[in-house]
């Protein structure tokens, strides 16, 4: 790749080069929406590996801050692309380098995206409360953008899956209002930057997670209104955040005891490739399961045969070890 010199064939860093890479992150954090996190994984490292080596070199004070950033975005993407692939341990790793390039840029979007990134690999860790409490402490940074909407959405299910219905209200009211004040101008690409279609699955998982049959119904609402937002754009149109909201009707629909219904989302999720089977994706289907395996559903024969099906897609995970990958 031509983009980033040779080490040692130029010490400083220019605006041209700074905008260039710039550019590469933006497209490699819109590529995030509609790639498999696998197929990302090695370009943002090479690319990271590539800034680090420039950062390492002696350059002008004012390009040093933003070059930082850049930095702290590439290993924010690996950082989330691990919590996809289920490797909690590089997640971490990535998070603790992000964060120390988002201070030395002092830049706020970046601890407020980190934040978000070590909230979910808590939740999907089973560590609720520490979820809840990592969204809520990103939102100091949550200065503009769509970050509030992140880690207020993340703070409500976190929340949910504690049972703790009042904070529940509290954060969806913030993410609610987040939303009505979203004028559409959050220039963030891509994954940088959290969608309301997003922010309805959350919150419909927020309110499955409550229980209840009108908390169900709002949780089918709010799954719908997801779908429908991620599909009339196709540059959001990634096959994981359908598959999430698919999953969070499929489940809303088995709370409420419509099998046929609930079949009808589950199997469109059930023929996802393996690579974009990550680790939320399955989650969701384990929730499934454990529904399915219920009484009031044991006796179905459909019933059965989901579970089969979820047997066979849980069997072929897209979850990898990162140290194998960029070995």
């Amino acid at each position: 790749m031509n983009r980033v010199p040779a080490s040692g064939s130029r010490a400083a860093l220019d605006h041209d080069l700074l905008d260039q890479i710039a550019g590469e992150v933006r497209g490699l954090a819109a590529s995030y929406l509609t790639s498999s996190p696998l197929a990302l994984v090695t370009p943002v490292w090479r690319l990271r590996r590539e800034v680090f080596e420039l950062l390492e070199r002696r350059q002008h004070p004012h390009l040093t801050a933003p070059l930082y950033s850049l930095a702290g975005r590439l290993c924010a993407l690996i950082a989330h692309a691990s919590a996809d692939l289920g490797d909690p341990v590089a997640a971490e790793t990535n998070t603790r380098t992000a964060w120390l390039c988002a201070e030395l840029a002092d830049d706020d979007s970046l601890r407020a995206f980190i934040r978000w990134v070590q909230s979910n690999v808590a939740y999907w860790s089973g560590d609720f409360p520490a979820a809840a409490r990592i969204a809520h402490s990103g939102r100091r940074h949550a200065t503009k953008g769509s970050n509030l909407l992140r880690l207020a959405s993340a703070e409500a299910r976190a929340w949910a899956a504690c049972g703790d219905t009042r904070e529940v209200e509290r954060a969806v009211g913030v993410a609610r209002a987040a939303r009505e004040r979203d004028t559409g101008e959050d220039q963030q690409a891509g994954v940088f930057r959290f969608e309301p279609g997003k922010a309805a699955y959350y919150a419909s998982e927020a309110w499955l997670a409550l229980g209840g049959e009108n908390n169900a119904r709002l949780a089918a609402r709010e799954a719908t209104e997801a779908l429908s937002l991620l599909q009339a754009i196709p540059e959001q149109r990634s096959p994981e955040l359908v598959a999430a909201a698919r999953l969070d009707l499929c489940n809303a629909h088995l709370a409420l005891s419509d099998l046929d219904a609930a079949a009808g989302e589950l199997r469109q999720v059930l023929s996802l490739p393996v690579d974009n089977r990550t680790e939320p994706i399955v989650g969701r289907v384990r929730t499934a399961a454990s529904t399915l395996e219920m009484p009031r559903f044991t006796r179905s024969d459909l019933s059965r045969q989901l579970l089969d099906e979820i047997a066979l897609f849980r069997a072929y995970p897209a979850r990898r070890d990162l140290s194998d990958v960029l070995s």
